[in-house]
């Protein structure tokens, strides 16, 4: 916990590593997160539609969902919602689209479950 699932269209070209990195830094910023509690992925969406079959105007989309387990308030889940959007405003540029960009906070279901599994102990690594 926190899972960042950011689909994007695939007509953005974005540099992963570098906004992957800044996502994760903002949640840590927060100070509602354990850095290496974070997991956090990018999903191109191939195909993808925005509007009308009858327009042809070059758009795209940015989507964050942040998924946190139950507890904390909507001003927290705004609050979160709001660093992920300002993240996303700075990282990506402007271009020949229409770009919108779209971030939400949920809850974990209660079934959510996490184990940690530690590296094996090597001499070599002692």
């Amino acid at each position: 916990m926190p899972h960042l699932t950011v689909e994007y269209t695939a007509n953005l070209v974005l540099d992963a590593d570098t906004l992957l990195g800044r996502l994760n830094d903002a949640l840590v910023a927060s100070g509602h997160f354990d850095e290496e509690a974070i997991k956090s992925r990018l999903v191109a969406l191939d195909n993808f539609r925005l509007g009308s079959t009858d327009t042809h105007a070059p758009r795209a989309f940015v989507h964050a969902h942040l998924r946190i387990l139950p507890g904390r308030d909507e001003a927290v889940r705004a609050a979160l919602s709001e660093a992920l959007q300002q993240v996303l405003r700075e990282h990506l540029p402007a271009g020949p689209y229409r770009l919108q960009i779209c971030s939400e906070v949920g809850e974990l279901p209660a079934s959510y479950r996490k184990t940690t599994v530690l590296p094996l102990s090597s001499p070599a690594f002692s």
